[in-house]
C-alpha cells in the first residue's frame, strides 16, 4: 500500500510538472503573439499614417492648382475688363474732344 502511495505521489508531482512547464509555454506563446500583434499594429498605424500624410499632400497641392487657376481665371477677367474700359474711355475721349471742337470752332 506504501509503494502505491508513493507511485502515486510521484505521478502527481510528474503532473504537477508537466502542467506548470504547460503552464510557462503557454505564457511564451501568449507573450510572443501579444508581440507580434503589437509590431503588426505598429506597422498597420505607420502604413496608415504614410497613405494620410500622402493623401493630406496630393489634396494640398490639388488646392493649391485649383486656386492658380481660379487667380489666373480673375486676372485674365480683370485684364479683359480693363481693355473694355480703357476702349470704351477712348472712343468716348473722341466723341468728346469731337464735341468740344464744334462748339469751341463753329
Amino acid at each position: 500500500m506504501e509503494a502505491q502511495g508513493e507511485r502515486l505521489l510521484q505521478d502527481l508531482v510528474t503532473q504537477e510538472k508537466s502542467l506548470v512547464a504547460k503552464v510557462e509555454e503557454a505564457r511564451k506563446q501568449a507573450s510572443e503573439i501579444v508581440t507580434e500583434a503589437q509590431e503588426e499594429a505598429r506597422r498597420i498605424l505607420e502604413g496608415a499614417r504614410e497613405k494620410a500624410e500622402t493623401l493630406a499632400r496630393k489634396e494640398a497641392d490639388q488646392g493649391a492648382k485649383e486656386a492658380e487657376t481660379a487667380r489666373e481665371d480673375i486676372v485674365h477677367s480683370a485684364q479683359e475688363t480693363a481693355a473694355r474700359l480703357e476702349a470704351q474711355a477712348r472712343a468716348g475721349k473722341d466723341e468728346a474732344v469731337a464735341l468740344v471742337m464744334e462748339r469751341v470752332l463753329p
